[in-house]
């Protein structure tokens, strides 16, 4: 399960069939988990969140662990600092006293993070080309992007978290915190945090970052700023509303 990972024949690789039956996997892992705790009330929410939190920090230490004795000290990210990495943050913050920072760790776990995780499970180009399917890192990236996706949908279902347009001010803030670190970081080490530093390598992420290099960390911070939430809470806003015309015929 922790096998040196030099051994590149064996790993799930991106788009493979055993990357879709993983991700067929999870997928049915979120509805189950959905439909068997929709009827949960607000402190069963919470002990779920709270749950999903200590798991999510205990495995990153095992990760940590594994990239320091497989890799070297230097590769350890002790503080991840990646928009899906906001929702080990989150986690946390909902159990603060200020209802700003609560507002904030909701709104990205149910509206950002949700799409975040999607978007993962679409171009998974972390971990999954690296290791094979039994390995701890596959294992633990499709649990942690599922569990993204349960908690974000969960919150919603329970009204655990009832979502406001002002909430949009408290995400951005939280977004914008964790933009800085990493930029910063970025510009002092050379890593790639967020992946507002080096384009993905998609064309057209491509041609933008040739075209406008010092631009470019600005740019893909404010997309994913903006696309993920906008995009989850105009969905939820669509559905709300159709729900609502339903119920009124």
């Amino acid at each position: 399960m922790f096998f040196s990972p030099k051994d590149k024949a064996s790993a799930v690789g991106m788009y493979s069939i055993t990357y879709f039956i993983m991700l067929f996997i999870s997928i049915v892992l979120i509805v189950v988990g959905l439909l068997l705790s929709r009827k949960m009330n607000h402190k069963q929410v919470k002990t779920a969140n709270n749950v999903v939190c200590i798991f999510m920090w205990v495995t990153e230490i095992i990760k940590m662990i594994f990239y320091g004795l497989t890799y070297g000290i230097d590769s350890v990210e002790f503080f991840p600092l990646y928009y899906c990495s906001m929702f080990m943050y989150a986690l946390i913050m909902i159990n603060f006293k200020n209802e700003k920072i609560k507002n904030a760790a909701m709104s990205y776990m149910s509206f950002g993070g949700v799409l975040g995780a999607i978007f993962f499970f679409c171009y998974p180009s972390s971990v999954i080309p690296n290791y094979h399917a039994f390995h701890f890192m596959s294992i633990r990236t499709m649990l942690f992007h599922s569990s993204m996706i349960y908690i974000g949908l969960l919150n919603l279902v329970t009204h655990f978290y009832i979502p406001k347009h002002k909430h949009f001010i408290n995400y951005s803030i939280f977004f914008l915190v964790v933009f800085i670190l990493a930029y910063v970081n970025n510009l002092i080490t050379g890593d790639n945090l967020m992946y507002i530093s080096k384009p993905l390598p998609i064309k057209i992420v491509k041609d933008l970052y040739n075209a406008i290099p010092n631009l470019y960390p600005f740019i893909a911070g404010f997309l994913n700023l903006i696309v993920p939430y906008g995009l989850s809470y105009g969905i939820y806003l669509l559905i709300n509303k159709f729900l609502n015309k339903n119920n009124n015929i």
